[in-house]
């Protein structure tokens, strides 16, 4: 494929992902109910933002995501040279997403997380010709370990400005920024084979993306629970979302039941697990890609 076809087949790709990423973020925002987050019920534990702020912080930030996904299709230089260029592009989605929500943190996590996978997945597509998941996930850890490494180090000389390095400080919690060096274990092992079997099955979206969220809740130590509130409310959370599920979770009424209880439980605490809800959003794209591999006459070849 050379010259004009092979330019054309290009665009074709980039306009799959950029719509991939738009419509992963979207989807988990409409997906109702959740607890403490916001949701087309209501805004959660939040008062600052809603289902159409983030309309609007997703197409705001979606273009930059899908810049990250072409730096890593043209990349020839090393995994961790990738990571830094692409933290420049993020540097500017935040701008973007800020400018779109007059101030408001809607993605800041959404674009760490899915800006590594996109970059991931536009490398493994340009080695490869196809998405695999695997080689996507763990391509992350060879991205982002070394240079996350050094990062925790200077942490541990310094005082902390976020409370992300607090939490490192104070108790080891590396979050997403752990998470990606490892290959992002809790998406790997947890949230995508949930979610990828659901859809295979033909189970419906919304029921299965909220079970997926539960799931993804009872693995991860969630930074933004923490950070917004303590040890004992993360406990509290994972407890609540292993009970629904064991009643079914959103596919049964009990479990539902259990949910909406638990969201309201949630609001009252000021319990939000935004970081589990990107992990969602995640998962999304991540099965998006693997179905881009149909639509383009790839398959996975592990």
């Amino acid at each position: 494929m050379y010259g004009k076809t092979q330019e054309n087949a290009q665009i074709s790709l980039l306009n799959h992902i950029e719509t991939s990423i738009q419509n992963a973020l979207l989807e988990e925002v409409y997906t109702t109910p959740k607890p403490g987050l916001v949701d087309q019920y209501d805004t959660g534990s939040h008062t600052d933002m809603d289902c159409q702020l983030f309309e609007k912080s997703a197409s705001a930030i979606t273009p930059y995501l899908k810049q990250m996904f072409f730096t890593g299709l043209e990349w020839n230089q090393s995994p961790s040279d990738l990571f830094r260029a692409i933290r420049k592009t993020g540097i500017y989605a935040e701008k973007a997403m800020f400018r779109a929500t007059d101030g408001v943190n809607t993605h800041k996590g959404a674009i760490f997380t899915m800006g590594i996978l996109s970059a991931s997945a536009g490398k493994m597509y340009a080695e490869y010709g196809y998405f695999s998941i695997s080689r996507i996930l763990q391509f992350t850890s060879e991205m982002t370990k070394e240079v996350l490494e050094r990062e925790f180090q200077r942490m541990e000389k310094k005082e902390p400005d976020t409370y992300g390095e607090k939490l490192y400080r104070e108790y080891g919690e590396r979050g997403i920024r752990g998470q990606a060096q490892l290959g992002f274990p809790v998406l790997a092992l947890t949230a995508y084979p949930n979610l990828s079997y659901s859809r295979r099955h033909g189970y419906d979206l919304n029921k299965s993306n909220i079970n997926t969220l539960l799931c993804t809740i009872t693995k991860l130590n969630d930074t933004n629970v923490l950070a917004r509130s303590s040890y004992n409310d993360l406990k509290w959370l994972k407890h609540k979302a292993l009970m629904s599920l064991k009643r079914g979770g959103a596919f049964t009424a009990s479990g539902m039941k259990q949910l909406v209880e638990m969201n309201q439980e949630c609001i009252w605490r000021n319990i939000s697990p935004g970081g589990s809800a990107d992990i969602l959003a995640a998962a999304i794209f991540l099965w998006k890609l693997e179905q881009l591999n149909e639509e383009f006459g790839h398959e996975e070849k592990n």
